[in-house]
Formats: C-alpha cells, sequence, structure tokens
C-alpha cells in the first residue's frame, strides 16, 4: 500500500512538472525581434536584407502574407528596426540608422555599429503601417557616444521609455563595455504632430552603467530593466524595477545574469531571460532560457528549456533566449539567438500556465 501510495505521489509531482513546462514551436526562421500588436493581429519583425542592413517586414499572426515595410524617406543602406507597436495598430515605433557619416576622433563607424541592440547612430521614429507617413521623435548627436536600444510602451500608448547611450563602449571595461545608458520616459502625445512631452531622466544610482529597459507596468508606475550600475559586469546583470514617481528602485534576481524582464499583459508576472541553470555545452558559451517571476520578483519558475542537456526543448547547443512581445497573458513570441554577437537566430511561440 504504501509503495502504491508512492508510486501515485511520484506520478502526480511528474505530471504536474510537465504540466508547468512551456511548449515551444517555431514561428518564424530568420525572423528576430517580433513584436506583436492585438488589435490588428499583426506581428511587425526585422529581417536581414541581401546587403546584411536589418529591415522591417509585417505579417499575420501565424506568420503567413509577409510583406516588407520601409518609408521613402530612409536610406535602404541603413538599419530599420520595429522596436513596439502604437495600440491602436497605425503605427509602429521604429529605431532607424542616421543616414550621415560623420568624422571621429576615437572611432570610426561601420554598419555593425547601428545592429538594432548595439544601437549606436540611431533615432526613434514613428511610422505609419502604410509606410506612407513617418515622424523623427529624437535627434540624437550623430556619434558613437549617442544612440538607443530597448523601448516600451504602455498599455494605453500614452507612455513611452527608452534606454539611451550617452558614453561610448570602453573595451575591456565589463561594466561599460557596451556603453554607457540612461533611462528617459516620456509622455506620448499622438496628434497631427506625434511627440514625446515631460521626458524624465534616470540614471540608477547616479553611475555610468549599462542600463536596458523592456517593460511598463499595467498601472504605469514601474519600468523594469537589467543594469550593470551595482554588479559592474555586464556578465552578471540582475533584473529590476524602477518606481517612475518615487524613484524607488528594486532588486529582484540575484542568479547568473538575467535581463529582457517584460511584464504579462494582466501585469501580475515578469518574463525573463537568465543563464540560471543553463548546461554549457562543449567549446560553446553560457547560452540562457525563459523564466517567469510575480513583480515583487518571488516564485521564479524555469519556462523553457533550451540549454538543458537532452531536454525536448534542446539541440544540445547554445541557445539565448532574447526579447518577448506577449499575444495573450500565457503566450508570447521570442526570439531565440544561435550566435552569441549579432542578431542571428528565430523566433519561437512560447505557450504556458502559471
Amino acid at each position: 500500500m504504501k509503495r502504491t501510495s508512492f508510486l501515485f505521489l511520484f506520478l502526480l509531482f511528474s505530471l504536474a512538472a510537465l504540466a508547468q513546462q512551456a511548449t515551444l514551436t517555431l514561428w518564424k526562421d530568420s525572423a528576430i525581434g517580433a513584436i506583436y500588436n492585438k488589435k490588428t493581429a499583426t506581428v511587425a519583425y526585422g529581417k536581414k536584407d541581401k546587403q546584411g542592413y536589418y529591415k522591417i517586414f509585417l505579417s499575420d499572426s501565424a506568420g503567413n502574407n509577409e510583406k516588407p515595410l520601409t518609408y521613402a524617406g530612409w536610406k535602404s543602406d541603413r538599419h530599420q528596426w520595429a522596436e513596439e507597436w502604437h495600440p491602436s495598430g497605425d503605427y509602429i515605433f521604429c529605431y532607424v540608422e542616421k543616414p550621415e557619416y560623420v568624422k571621429e576622433k576615437k572611432h570610426k563607424r561601420k554598419p555593425v555599429d547601428a545592429i538594432p541592440g548595439y544601437g549606436a547612430y540611431t533615432d526613434l521614429w514613428l511610422l505609419s503601417r502604410d509606410g506612407k507617413k513617418a515622424w523623427k521623435l529624437t535627434d540624437l548627436p550623430n556619434s558613437y557616444s549617442s544612440g538607443i536600444i530597448h523601448s516600451a510602451i504602455s498599455e494605453d500608448g500614452t507612455l513611452f521609455a527608452w534606454s539611451e547611450r550617452i558614453k561610448a563602449p570602453k573595451f575591456g571595461d565589463f561594466n561599460l563595455m557596451a556603453g554607457s545608458y540612461v533611462l528617459r520616459v516620456a509622455d506620448f502625445v499622438m496628434d497631427s504632430v506625434p511627440r514625446f512631452t515631460n521626458i524624465r531622466t534616470f540614471q540608477p544610482g547616479g553611475k555610468d552603467a549599462c542600463n536596458e529597459l523592456d517593460g511598463i507596468s499595467k498601472d504605469k508606475t514601474l519600468i523594469s530593466f537589467y543594469s550593470t550600475f551595482e554588479t559592474k559586469n555586464l556578465f552578471a546583470t540582475p533584473i529590476y524595477t524602477l518606481n517612475i514617481t518615487s524613484g524607488e528602485i528594486r532588486r529582484l534576481t540575484t542568479e547568473s545574469f538575467a535581463q529582457a524582464a517584460t511584464f504579462t499583459p494582466d501585469g501580475k508576472n515578469l518574463v525573463y531571460m537568465t543563464g540560471q541553470e543553463c548546461d554549457i555545452f562543449p567549446l560553446e558559451i553560457q547560452g540562457a532560457d525563459w523564466w517567469i517571476m510575480d513583480v515583487d520578483g518571488s516564485h521564479k519558475r524555469r519556462l523553457s528549456f533550451m540549454n538543458k542537456k537532452n531536454h525536448p526543448h534542446s539541440v544540445n547547443h547554445y541557445r539565448l533566449a532574447g526579447c518577448l512581445s506577449f499575444m495573450s497573458d500565457t503566450s508570447f513570441l521570442g526570439g531565440v539567438m544561435t550566435h552569441p554577437l549579432g542578431l542571428t537566430g528565430y523566433t519561437l511561440k512560447v505557450t504556458f500556465t502559471r
């Protein structure tokens, strides 16, 4: 009887553990940075063109009916990237590489500098979904010390935030090897001339550090970000939330490196990527998988096992879970990098239970 009870409990716990694992399905190969718009059931994402420049594409929610999107006033030999949808589905916030090359004393500009996620020489634009209209929202200095990476928009489209470079990358400095960034939070006005107003700047700890934000909470009080301002190490990046009213910063993770923390649409959880408990495959570096936690950092649980040897999610090679865009409270599109540098990879659809 005891043995039967033990077997029953073992099976019960095993089934419960399996039920908690996410389902991973390939959404689109060679597409990265997918963002979903609920109102139009449309996805925007990035793909390289034949010259190696990232360009914007649109498709339906299944990845079909793909078409390119650009603006006639942008140069074709510059990176163009879809970062956030306006909730209406009529406009997309984009990163666009500056057209003019200028001489600098300490750096010679290369196309790789402006790859999305590196973000030098980049401005924010708003683009209509038909590509007929575009408005430049920022006009940053045309230098290696300036640029934009990672943005977030509130559910109602009235609040926009981004990470802005203020100092160039510093080779050999684990804290600043990607540069120094501040967090900007602005009110967004959508009228005949779309624009940012009431721009606020946050520099965690008042120190030069890599600060990269990924989410705005449902109630518009918190932004989620990772930072090196405490660890001073880009390979040990905790996730934090910052209260944009009080300025209070709360550390949510301590394990490994963690990034890309994004609020679920209902505001109850954060899904993020981390190297925690990831196996390192022979002759490869550590990858990352997606986890979920409560907004206060409690109840952490692993969702994917791409870096778990012989797991059904795994191909037993390095995979880096990346940024994500929710389709519902329990499903998202997430980018997966197959190489440590650049944006080489694919997009998965991830479905999970809570």
